[in-house]
């Protein structure tokens, strides 16, 4: 049986969760995710042990913050005055909102507090400071061509 090697198009199962237990990601087998190991596009702790799985294979890996989506960032989160949303939109606590910048850039922030002149902002992504217990598994591994 074939074994992971670098440069293997492989597609897998992952199944992610907080060290609550909390699943925060899921895929099954008609959404399968397809990663080129050693391309560097999708985490690097997984794209590793990866390496030398077979097919059918399961393994735990746990990202640290920094090697998942990074650590949470206090400069992310920002006070927004309540004028700049229309009066007819409900906001609360928890609720996902997008901000577009006059640079044409979008960003998502989360609302985390709110007084009766602002709403507080959390721009981090929602997993930011997160560390990450994932279950991949090897479902097929293309072989890289030779060229």
């Amino acid at each position: 049986m074939k074994s992971v090697k670098q440069g293997d198009k492989v597609q897998i199962l992952c199944e992610a969760k907080l060290e609550t237990g909390e699943v925060c990601y899921k895929n099954d087998q008609n959404n399968l995710i397809e990663v080129v190991v050693g391309e560097g596009k999708f985490f690097p702790g997984i794209e590793k042990a990866l390496q030398e799985m077979k097919e059918g294979e399961s393994k735990l890996v746990t990202l640290e913050a920094e090697d998942a989506f990074g650590p949470h960032m206090d400069e992310l989160v920002i006070k927004v005055p309540k004028s700049v949303f229309k009066p007819e939109v409900t906001l609360e606590i928890g609720s996902r909102i997008r901000i577009d910048a006059p640079t044409g850039k979008s960003f998502v922030g989360t609302i985390v507090a709110m007084d009766d002149q602002t709403f507080t902002l959390d721009l981090n992504h929602q997993l930011a400071g997160k560390r990450l217990v994932v279950n991949v598994t090897v479902v097929s591994i293309a072989e890289k061509v030779q060229q």
